[in-house]
Order: structure tokens, then sequence, then C-alpha cells
């Protein structure tokens, strides 16, 4: 995950890049920020021949912003295309335990009707799963099963169903959807790292979102393995410069 491109001296080298949708988008109208690949590779600071995923997931308002745009977001969406973006994991509408059922219900349709809309206009997208109940889970598996246009598929890990108690849960029904569904899913998954072993078993291609790396450099730690497979975090002050 790159968040911005800022105070970086070099372009970032790497495969692939993923971005938040909300940050290559004008918050107002939905307009992109860059006029083509070039303009948002040097936005962000990256090479140009960078593979660009964009991720939806976020806070609700600008979910509703994107909502809001109505038939618009068509348009939007083939902007997008002419970006170069490989691929984006549609926008997270909340499930929430403390409002009527028929809310989350609406969420859940939000979710299928913005995923089709991508799909529709050309650009390859991630069907972003949010579940509360059992029959939930049955529904999207249902949905999926249904409709072989549904290639890929998002989860993350990194709020509610990051809750301990929640996660085991969470892993067993991603499991059975994949087994139900009875065809190659690829999985795209936000946070959870801890949790790959098992989710490269149950999916045929898994792709890592990973956020916090981002956010440990800008806040000046290094990485150190000090253990096999142990990674410590420590300070690295970046050098002042001198004249």
């Amino acid at each position: 995950m790159l968040y911005h491109g800022h105070k970086r001296v070099l372009p970032f080298k790497a495969a692939a890049v993923c971005l938040p949708l909300y940050g290559v988008i004008q918050r107002h109208n939905g307009e992109t920020r860059y006029a083509d690949k070039k303009e948002l590779a040097k936005g962000f600071s990256f090479g140009t021949d960078v593979r660009v995923i964009l991720t939806g997931t976020a806070s609700d308002p600008p979910l509703e912003r994107w909502r809001s745009l109505g038939a618009q977001r068509r348009e939007r969406i083939r902007d997008l295309r002419h970006l170069g973006v490989a691929l984006v994991t549609i926008p997270n509408y909340s499930l929430f335990v403390d409002q009527p059922r028929w809310d989350d219900l609406h969420s859940l349709k939000r979710i299928a009707i913005v995923h089709e809309e991508f799909l529709r206009e050309g650009m390859p997208a991630a069907l972003h799963l949010n579940a509360r109940t059992d029959r939930d889970w049955e529904r999207w598996t249902e949905y999926i099963t249904a409709r072989p246009e549904v290639t890929h598929i998002a989860f993350e890990f990194a709020t509610g169903a990051g809750w301990a108690l929640r996660t085991q849960w969470h892993l067993g029904k991603l499991s059975r959807l994949a087994e139900k569904v009875g065809r190659p899913l690829h999985l795209v998954v936000r946070g959870g790292i801890k949790f790959l072993p098992a989710l490269t078993r149950d999916f045929s291609d898994v792709t890592l979102l990973e956020s916090s790396l981002f956010m440990k450099t800008k806040s000046r730690q290094r990485a150190t393995l000090s253990a096999p497979g142990r990674v410590t975090w420590r300070s690295s002050p970046t050098k002042k410069r001198t004249r």
C-alpha cells in the first residue's frame, strides 16, 4: 500500500502497488486527479511500469460519496480504466450490529451492484465480502456460485474481522465458501498476514494488501529479523541534511 508519494526521492520499484481509490479520485465529483498512468505514477512516486491495484476499503464518508455519484459512476470507472488500473477492490459498505437488519441487507445489495458496475465497464474488480451472520455468508456463497464472472473476492481483517473472537469464524466461512463455489477464486486480503497459510490452502491465488509497512516507514522505523520468521521494528530516524 502506498498512501502518497511525498518525501520520496526515488520512484518506488515493485511488481505492483496498491493505492487508495479515494486518493486517486476527487472527493466532490469522483473525477480522477491524474490524466494518465504517467501522471499517476509521478503523483505517488513509483515507476511507470508498476502494476496498479486500487482498494475501495475506507471509512463510511468516502464510500457514501462514491454512491452519491449515481449514473456518473460508470464514467468514473472508465476514467480509472484509462489510468491503466489492473484491479479494484470495490467499496466495502459497512454492516453494523446496532442498526436495523434491513440496513445490513441494503449494504450487501450495494456491494453487489457496485461490483457489477465495475465489471460492466470492463474493469477487473474484486467483490468485497462483508458479513455479520451465517445467512450473510450463505447469501454470498449462493451469489458467487451462480455468477461465473466473479473471479476475485476481497476481504479485510484489519478492523472488525480482526477481533480475536470473530476471526476464526470468518476464516471458517471463507474456507466453506471456497469449497462450495467449486471453481478457482482469487482472494485479495487486507490485513491478516498470519492467516495466509490457511487462506492459501483454500483459494487458488491470494494477494495480500500490506498497509502497515508504509506507516512504519513514515514513522521512521526499520524492520529487522530478531529470529527466524520474527520481525522487530526499530527506530531509524532520517539523518539531518548538512549544508
